[in-house]
């Protein structure tokens, strides 16, 4: 004989009942959060959106979270070692381990990692474009936008990443933005990578930039 849920409550003891129904309230209310923080958009920005151009950082993405073996990694925003045809400086990095692997996150807030609100509405951009060069060629390094998963509050509401094989030579790359849920970006821009051969390695960013 099957018992109604009803039926199979009316008989839990009065207390026992109280506390299952205020745990379902919580779970309830917890579950309504969790869906606003995901529907909560970031604030608008205009298009075209610059992280990074000639020693000039402007978009409110800070380069805060740094990864991996942080203490390899070494940043100069304005270096003056062969920057783009026409600018003055290029941001130079530099991983000094011969093992692990180093990453910089772009966040905004700075080191937002999910926890608290922020990012960026990004939609109507169409790519996300950049610049890049290796002091050497070979250097795999891995470039992309939006870390945080959906485990997190406040988190990033689209993903992009490309894998790149450096060369000696200024060349621009592009990451596609087509189809990409853009109303909350925590995490704008970064970059990841591991020693080539165990080799320490330096690369030049220059231009990153959100085009409409």
């Amino acid at each position: 004989m099957l018992t109604t849920r009803s039926a199979l409550w009316a008989g839990l003891p009065t207390g026992l009942l109280a506390m299952l129904l205020a745990a379902i309230a919580v779970i309830g209310l917890v579950n309504r959060q969790a869906m606003a923080a995901g529907k909560h958009a970031g604030a608008k920005v205009s298009l075209p959106l610059v992280i990074y151009s000639d020693g000039q950082a402007q978009s409110g993405y800070i380069p805060a979270g740094w990864m991996g073996t942080a203490s390899a990694i070494k940043y100069n925003g304005s270096s003056t070692a062969h920057p783009r045809k026409g600018n003055s400086n290029c941001l130079k990095i530099q991983y000094t381990s011969s093992s692990g692997w180093g990453g910089i996150a772009w966040q905004n807030p700075a080191n937002n990692w999910g926890d608290n609100s922020g990012g960026f509405n990004l939609t109507g951009a169409k790519k996300l474009t950049f610049w890049a060069r290796g002091k050497k060629a070979g250097q795999v390094v891995n470039f992309g936008f939006g870390l945080i998963g959906s485990n997190k509050k406040y988190h990033d509401t689209a993903k992009g990443k490309l894998a790149v094989t450096l060369t000696k030579h200024w060349k621009q790359y592009s990451i596609s933005l087509k189809g990409k849920d853009l109303k909350r970006i925590v995490v704008g821009f970064y970059w990841t990578a591991a020693p080539a051969d165990g080799k320490p390695f330096t690369f030049y960013l220059d231009k990153i930039e959100y085009q409409k």
